[in-house]
């Protein structure tokens, strides 16, 4: 009797290896986490791991013991080889410490700043800040089944717009259902303006597994990073685009852009070169083939241009970018295509406590090309945390910031976005309700006095917004309202309400202009009977509360 063939063991388990790796490579999705920090940065693991190979060998290679019976007569290994594990604990220790900045170096070396000598005129900037789109979009959007993510600003021919895509909602629909399609809400009317664009999308966010945007764009492409998907209206219909980034370099690997993901709605996916998603019109119209998240690290990098040991220690010219939102910087501008186009900008600070400005970058948001423009020596001019900070110091009619003087707070600054108005650095930002449900003002603060040029009143005037893109444009106050006077913080703002409802703010310098005297006494009578009204009101207020305390006791 034949006996059987059993397998050896070794086979068993080469068989049982090839199965694992090609299990994990179909599910490699799912593990892409891990694999891009070893790929990524060598540096952390690979001069470690080779310290460790060469103490293997030397140690296997040592003449002093070969067998078990050789320790036991006292030949043992030689003690110097112990230095190798611990050169490695050191090495690994450096480079996780060390590899963001040396990644930084590497993107300030291989980037080229131009330096501009002066900042661009105009630009078209959106008025309705990121967490106002998104409340607003979810409360006026009616369906009990999906729910709207990934919120985006992107360039139309109708303006700057807020796009997120309709996810399913639930465990079950998630499995089971596709993305309808897009919702889109005008970035430069802080009305609502909601409109649906509907489609259905195979392959989207929030879908779960196999229909996931994630799962099947890292199955294109293992080894890469996703930048954030954008959904965009073209004439085929709705589409999500997602750029991604490769890295460069061996032991310090920057990140580049590697390619644009542009996916139809049937889930054909298209893979990008960068120069071939700068010949798509459709594409380069959005003004987000550069991701932001690539522009900022570009940005932040210029602080390494001085070297790691200036950087640490002497900080000499260096610069910092500090955020004072949810949504961080860079913004988003338009600045046509006569002009620059998109870009990308965003305020630099000196290194330190510092609050000035000293430099503005303009990230190209097609192309990735960055321009610099550095404050000139003796020029002193307010940075964007500095900014919220004049608009807070304002009492404005209406608007209670809750802060040092008490208040209820229901109000607060966001997102000074930098503006250029005739060449001049200015800060728009938006006070909003704490619900984030509307735009209540839009405020303009001069970097170079630190003072409120305007305030438009978007909840009580219609032609708000209008008044602030022509100020934008042309740096001229709306008509029918006299610009304000100087005024001091902490104190009601003056100026006159014109027809249009809009009010004026406190300025200085000529940013605002100068009034007559008799238009200045004018203003400080009205101001001085406001806070008279304001004190009787207030001892109304107590009086009546102290007969209610009164009649209840």
């Amino acid at each position: 009797m034949r006996r059987p063939e059993i397998t050896p063991p070794r086979a068993g388990l080469a068989v049982l290896a090839v199965l694992v790796l090609v299990g994990l490579w179909l599910i490699r999705p799912m593990w892409h986490g891990i694999a891009l920090l070893f790929y990524t940065a060598p540096i952390v693991w690979l001069p470690p791991l080779m310290v460790l190979v060469i103490g293997a060998v030397a140690l296997r290679r040592s003449t002093q013991w070969r067998t078990l019976e050789d320790l036991e007569v006292g030949r043992r290994p030689d003690q110097r080889l112990v230095a190798f594990p611990i050169v490695a604990f050191v090495l690994l220790v450096l480079g996780s410490a060390f590899n963001g900045a040396l990644v930084s170096r590497s993107l300030a070396t291989n980037t080229t700043y131009e330096q501009i000598p002066q900042l661009p005129a105009g630009g078209q900037v959106r008025l309705v800040p990121r967490e106002v789109a998104e409340q607003n979009a979810s409360s006026a959007f009616n369906s009990s089944t999906e729910t709207l993510t990934d919120f985006r600003i992107v360039r139309t021919d109708e303006g700057l717009q807020w796009t997120a895509l309709r996810t399913p909602q639930g465990l079950f629909r998630t499995f089971s259902r596709n993305s309808k399609g897009l919702v889109i809400l005008d970035a430069e009317q802080t009305a609502r303006t909601l409109r649906q664009v509907d489609q259905e999308l195979k392959v989207a966010p929030g879908l779960q597994v196999t229909d996931n945007l994630r799962w099947k764009l890292l199955k294109r492409h293992f080894l890469i990073e996703l930048a954030d998907p954008i959904g965009i209206e073209t004439a085929d219909g709705a589409k999500i685009m997602v750029p991604y980034l490769e890295r460069k370099g061996w032991l310090v690997r920057r990140p580049v852009l590697g390619g644009v993901f542009l996916v139809a709605g049937d889930g054909t996916i298209e893979d990008l070169s960068p120069e071939e998603a700068r010949g798509r019109p459709e594409l380069v119209s959005t003004g987000r083939l550069f991701p932001d998240g690539l522009a900022r690290q570009v940005q932040d990098a210029y602080a390494y241009k001085g070297g790691i040991f200036n950087k640490l220690f002497v900080h000499e010219d260096q610069t910092q970018i500090t955020d004072t939102a949810a949504n961080q910087q860079p913004y988003l501008i338009d600045f046509g295509s006569g002009g620059l186009g998109p870009q990308w900008v965003t305020v630099a600070e000196p290194y330190g406590r510092a609050f000035a400005a000293s430099a503005i970058f303009l990230t190209d948001a097609t192309t990735g090309k960055t321009r610099v423009w550095r404050v000139p020596s003796g020029t002193s001019l307010s940075g964007n945390r500095r900014a919220l900070e004049a608009v807070q110091a304002v009492s404005i009619p209406g608007i209670d910031f809750g802060d040092s003087r008490g208040g209820s707070g229901n109000f607060r600054v966001v997102e000074p976005r930098p503006v250029f108005v005739r060449g001049g650095l200015k800060y728009l930002a938006s006070i909003i309700p704490q619900s984030s449900n509307a735009v209540s003002k839009t405020v303009v603060v001069d970097a170079e006095t630190n003072k409120l040029v305007f305030v438009f009143a978007n909840d009580t005037d219609p032609q708000a917004e209008e008044k602030t893109q022509r100020y934008l444009a042309t740096g001229q106050l709306p008509d029918g309202a006299t610009p304000p006077a100087r005024d001091e913080p902490g104190t009601a703002l003056g100026g006159t309400t014109g027809a249009s409802g809009t009010t004026g703010s406190a300025a200085g310098g000529s940013s605002s202009g100068g009034g007559s005297a008799d238009g200045v006494d004018e203003q400080l009578d009205a101001l001085l009977s406001r806070q008279r009204d304001l004190v009787e009101d207030t001892e109304a207020l107590k009086e009546a509360l102290r007969r209610e305390r009164a009649d209840g006791g």
